[in-house]
């Protein structure tokens, strides 16, 4: 006992508030602290869990992490879609997942027409997009990110100042460089044809379409003439782009890509990770071009004649003295080029797929275009003179919605369909996959492609562009631009689906795309 004694008061113990503790003391401390707080932690959760316990959640597999990975699954591009759809099975139209977040307690998905109802008639709880996720952190003074907090607001501001950029007036400016972009596509094709020394080529039309869209944004949004389309001429044409001048024009491409790629990652992940050397550095050098493009437009004189450009047109626009700003231009206009380019590509690359898989459809389309002139169509006109088209390119969306889920995020403590808990700060999805995917919306042949089935419109609880008053502002620009560019490629090629050709595996990043792309077989007409 002697020796023990001894020995302890030789050691030096550490003091606490200015008392010495006896090492021993500290050892057990060591052990018994982290014991203790995951014991709070366990029990916290248990709380939690029982407090949502009126909606249906799969099976979480930690006490503590809650349904985290269930999360992360569905946010997988290759899973997004079969592990949605199967949950949906499982759990019934409306179920959550518990999230281990203070301010973001529960992730809760519907596609209960009811429910749905009752998310639009709360304006004043559901007004906005969730904060600190997806376009927040990489375009923050954009639409897409700025919160709906009254007719005062920036995102009203905003709103009132982009919405002319889509009437008549700028539809008439953007046709002619739509129809020029066209023109280009149908040269490309028929040399891809020439190329192939036979009757028709393979083309991997989504592939093809994301550099036309690319085109349109790049004229009609930065006012310059960008032509990633050439970079698909064939190999050795005598018009193919040099490395250098391709690397050039796939600038832009890249700089769409690193936008998607950045709005995507920095969703949930700590911010540390977005300054790691590679990623920082290839976040830099885009940021530097795009201002670098954007500076030398706005620096620019007036728009002349038609050549009507988004940018120039949002830097005079003003309400009395109030103007944008450089950064909330940039931050509009970037977030142009994110929604703008490869929704309407995506959803047009769709639609010429089943057109090509329906032989009786696209005869429809090409008895319509036979007494339309689509080299001088103005726009405006593409839905009364088209309109089988149209819905071609409607029910195309809708069996291959391009954004899959509408997001909102409750401002205070809220209760939905009476029983499901929402704290405030809680994620509300609406999940339009699967609105579009529902037999009780559009019948037993729901899965059928059937564009007749748009012929009196689409019903209340089908929403591709959103809902509310956040309902996409340029979705009569995708209409027109998407139904025009299907419309005019069914005219000048014949589609069909190669016997051994892949069937396209939906991938769901931001937007819903196919993963091995979109290839069809086309020859000239």
């Amino acid at each position: 006992t002697n020796r023990i004694t001894s020995w302890t008061r030789a050691a030096k113990m550490p003091k606490v508030a200015g008392v010495d503790v006896p090492n021993w003391c500290v050892a057990g401390a060591a052990v018994l602290t982290p014991a203790a707080i995951y014991a709070y932690l366990l029990r916290m959760s248990r709380q939690r869990r029982a407090f949502f316990a009126d909606t249906p959640q799969p099976k979480e597999t930690s006490a503590i992490f809650g349904g985290l990975a269930t999360l992360m699954e569905i946010n997988e591009p290759e899973k997004a879609i079969p592990k949605a759809k199967q949950l949906f099975k499982e759990l019934g139209l409306t179920w959550g997942v518990r999230l281990p977040f203070p301010k973001t307690e529960f992730f809760f998905q519907t596609c209960d027409p009811t429910i749905i109802a009752e998310i639009q008639s709360k304006k004043d709880i559901f007004h906005s997009r969730p904060g600190d996720m997806l376009f927040d952190n990489t375009i923050p003074l954009g639409l897409l990110a700025l919160r709906s907090e009254g007719p005062q607001s920036q995102w009203a501001f905003h709103r009132r100042l982009v919405a002319p950029l889509f009437s008549d007036k700028f539809l008439l400016g953007y046709s002619g460089q739509i129809q020029e972009k066209a023109d280009l596509l149908r040269f490309i094709l028929n040399e891809r044809i020439k190329d192939t020394k036979s009757s028709e080529a393979e083309c991997d039309i989504q592939h093809c379409l994301k550099l036309a869209t690319l085109d349109v944004i790049g004229s009609i949004g930065f006012g310059f003439n960008s032509n990633a389309l050439m970079t698909y001429l064939p190999e050795g044409h005598p018009r193919a782009l040099s490395k250098a001048e391709a690397a050039n024009e796939l600038k832009f491409l890249e700089a769409s890509m690193v936008l998607f790629l950045e709005t995507q990652q920095r969703t949930g992940e700590p911010k540390l990770l977005r300054y790691l050397p590679h990623r920082f550095m290839r976040w830099w050098r885009t940021m530097r071009d795009l201002n670098k493009r954007i500076d030398e437009v706005l620096s620019s004189g007036k728009q002349e004649g038609s050549k009507l450009n988004m940018l120039k047109a949002l830097q005079d626009a003003h309400e009395g003295d109030r103007k944008m700003s450089k950064a909330e231009l940039t931050d509009e206009i970037l977030t142009l080029l994110e929604a703008g380019h490869e929704t309407t590509g995506y959803t047009t690359s769709w639609a010429l797929y089943e057109v090509a898989r329906h032989p009786e459809v696209q005869e429809k389309i090409l008895a319509e275009t036979s007494a339309v002139d689509l080299d001088t169509l103005p726009l405006t006109n593409v839905q009364s003179l088209l309109p089988y088209t149209w819905m071609v390119w409607q029910e195309a969306l809708r069996l291959h919605p391009t954004v899959t889920i509408h997001y909102r995020q409750a401002e205070v403590d809220t209760t939905l369909g009476g029983k499901y808990k929402l704290p405030a700060g809680s994620i509300v999805t609406i999940s339009q996959l699967m609105l579009a995917h529902s037999e009780e919306i559009w019948g037993p042949d729901v899965m059928n492609f059937s564009p007749e089935r748009m012929e009196k419109g689409y019903p209340e609880m089908h929403m591709p562009f959103g809902f509310g008053g956040r309902t996409c502002i340029g979705k009569r620009l995708a209409y027109v631009e998407g139904v025009y560019l299907l419309a005019f490629l069914v005219k000048n090629f014949k589609l069909r689906v190669g016997g051994e050709d892949p069937v396209p595996t939906p991938r769901v990043t931001i937007t819903m795309h196919s993963c091995e792309g979109i290839h069809l077989l086309m020859s000239k007409r």
